[in-house]
């Protein structure tokens, strides 16, 4: 069965193998099997760049490729967005050039197919059944790779740059973004390095960000340890509030509202802040009692693109303020962050 085409992974060297998969148009014809047979995978040289595509009609799928699409694309050449992931993007706040951009509901194929795009940018965790039926229609389709680390972001910003023909936009974003990242090393040379816990609840067992994650590189970029990381955790897990009584950290990051309608996922009201202020068990933590508690942006909360930048220069940000706060008036620290 032909694969969806997808960038090669960033967690490794980039001297690795480009593999590209194209399926024919007319394989969408054909039986699956007779589809096997006919799917074209072309294996370049060592290190030698993916050839750029001259796709016009682009559609990103996810909030991770809206980021990158916008950031590198003409806005007439992205010609539909996806209406639930536009929250969590940088598209949040719909600028006028997107106004009059197409929208879609969800991942499936045939509403995609109706927009008449030539190449479609999706995420890994995307149906990979709607991917294989776009490549039968003879769409071509890149997957972006598992980013965890703003480095792996860096490194598919400048791959993409180079598959959409944009190279020269990549490398300007890229120059922007590594200057934001020292002064965000300076930054966080001179300011306080406090113990941070992420933390996620709707009301039941909540969750927490460890080591290999965009939110646990966001803490490191602010100058933040990550107590979930060096307590060893590693990805996403489930957080009890023993652990985190536990754990203890000095400062809690949280997501905050959404702007969506009440009937959309996510965490609409702010639950997670009003579990810790709320919760008789965790009265004691030091962050919480202490007030010591940064809600950021929903759309930064969860990117898993490079703008991991932008959020960990509004945490730093916020880390300095209460600071700042501390210092001037020592029992109301933390309630800017509020």
């Amino acid at each position: 069965m032909p694969t969806a085409p997808r960038l090669p992974s960033v967690a490794g060297s980039f001297d690795l193998f480009h593999l590209t998969f194209r399926a024919p148009r007319r394989a969408a014809l054909l039986g699956l099997a007779a589809l096997t047979a006919l799917c074209a995978c072309q294996r370049e040289a060592p290190g030698a760049p993916p050839a750029a595509t001259r796709a016009v009609r682009v559609i990103p799928t996810s909030a991770s490729a809206v980021d990158f699409a916008s950031a590198l694309l003409e806005p007439e050449r992205i010609v539909a967005l996806p209406e639930q992931a536009l929250e969590y993007s940088v598209l949040h706040t719909l600028p006028p050039s997107f106004a009059g951009t197409a929208r879609f509901d969800v991942y499936l194929a045939e509403p995609i197919l109706a927009l008449g795009p030539d190449l479609v940018l999706a995420d890994a965790f995307q149906a990979p059944e709607t991917s294989q039926r776009l490549l039968q229609a003879g769409v071509e389709v890149l997957t972006l790779p598992v980013i965890g680390s703003w480095r792996e972001a860096r490194a598919a910003l400048v791959q993409l740059g180079e598959r959409f023909g944009r190279s020269e936009r990549a490398s300007e974003l890229c120059a922007d973004l590594d200057a934001r990242v020292a002064r965000l090393e300076q930054r966080a040379a001179r300011g306080p390095r406090l113990r941070a816990v992420v933390y996620s609840s709707f009301g039941g067992v909540g969750s927490t960000a460890g080591a290999d994650t965009t939110i646990g590189d966001v803490l490191r970029l602010a100058g933040l340890d990550n107590a979930a990381a060096l307590a060893g955790r590693t990805g996403h897990s489930d957080l009890s509030f023993e652990a985190l009584i536990a754990l203890d950290p000095e400062l809690i990051v949280v997501s905050a509202p959404l702007k969506a309608p009440p009937s959309a996922q996510g965490d609409l009201g702010g639950a997670s802040e009003r579990v810790l202020l709320s919760s008789p068990a965790l009265a004691e933590l030091r962050a919480v009692r202490e007030r010591r508690i940064v809600a950021l942006p929903a759309w930064l909360f969860a990117t898993n693109s490079f703008e991991i930048v932008r959020a960990a220069e509004l945490l730093r940000e916020q880390v300095d303020l209460l600071a700042a706060d501390s210092a001037a008036t020592p029992a109301d620290a933390g309630s800017r962050a509020r």
